[in-house]
């Protein structure tokens, strides 16, 4: 019998900027709409048009009507298409900052999921994510899977995800909400990993000295302690998990071994916390989400409030 919750998922929420990215995005929404037998809803924000103080550059007044217009077309266009698969598919458009109007339609929808492109680029030389996924992905009630430029499409089912551990008192709370997406016969591997950011001349110490030395490794044993409420979780609601200790920084570290491993999405609990809150589990989250090579699925361990 599974301890996790078990509701279902009945309103998928997409945002779409028309982009390649969007598209991307789109047709993972679609699929999680179709495997939950739940509604899609299609959102839009047109972006008020940049004030030129040039005469000569000045966009005439209608210019944003017709914007508005052109993208409710495109809108009902991309809404059609998908209804002739068999979806129930609604869309939404409004006109002002993309992130806010994005949240206030999710939650305004009660979405249980959101999904959203990006449009960074996945090098490390890369550190901004593009304003209106973080913003959704920072102040998110719901659980969002962030889709980025080459991520493959959703045509095989999601085989192993990454979930990456703080070994806080929160940090299985993300089980939940993963057992209601992946609620099907059909489950994914867990591969939980805790980086452990040692200073690269103590590394040796730690491993091979101690092996050499016969000495138990006090350091990993204490670590994968801690992780086994969170492997037990997991097991509970029907997951195969095996675990990793990993050294070094984790956006790196994770997001490595999400190459090596082939990884089809990364789990991410971000913990509830303030998006104006300069904290750790904040920033890491965002930086796995803006270089991970595959799907991310960030989630929030609590729904107390959003961030301002």
């Amino acid at each position: 019998m599974s301890d996790v919750k078990s509701e279902s998922i009945n309103v998928v929420f997409c945002a779409v900027d028309f982009s390649e990215t969007a598209s991307l995005a789109l047709t993972h929404a679609s699929q999680l709409a179709r495997q939950h037998g739940a509604g899609l809803i299609l959102a839009h924000v047109v972006e008020p048009l940049p004030v030129v103080s040039y005469p000569i550059l000045m966009v005439p007044m209608d210019a944003e009507i017709e914007l508005r217009e052109f993208a409710s077309a495109r809108l009902e266009e991309l809404a059609e298409t998908v209804r002739k698969s068999g979806l129930t598919v609604f869309t939404g458009l409004e006109h002002g900052p993309p992130g806010p109007h994005l949240i206030e339609m999710a939650e305004g929808a009660d979405a249980d999921i959101v999904v959203i492109g990006t449009r960074g680029l996945t090098g490390f030389e890369h550190f901004v994510l593009g304003s209106t996924a973080e913003y959704v992905v920072r102040r998110s009630r719901c659980p969002v899977v962030t889709v980025h430029p080459g991520d493959d499409s959703p045509m095989d089912p999601v085989k192993l995800v990454i979930v990456p551990t703080d070994l806080g008192p929160k940090s299985g709370d993300a089980v939940d909400a993963f057992a209601q997406i992946f609620s099907g016969d059909d489950r994914p591997r867990v591969l939980l990993v805790f980086a452990d950011p040692t200073p690269p001349y103590l590394e040796p110490f730690r491993h091979e000295t101690l092996e050499k030395w016969g000495q138990p490794d006090v350091r990993k044993e204490d670590i994968e302690e801690k992780m086994a409420p969170t492997v037990a979780r997991f097991e509970s609601a029907g997951f195969e998990v095996e675990t990793e200790i990993l050294d070094g920084g984790p956006v790196q570290a994770v997001t490595e071994l999400a190459k090596e491993r082939e990884a089809d999405m990364i789990l991410m609990s971000t913990h509830g916390r303030s998006a104006l809150a300069n904290v750790l589990v904040g920033r890491t989250a965002q930086r796995i989400v803006q270089h991970a090579p595959c799907l991310v699925l960030t989630i929030r361990s609590s729904k107390e409030e959003a961030a301002e």
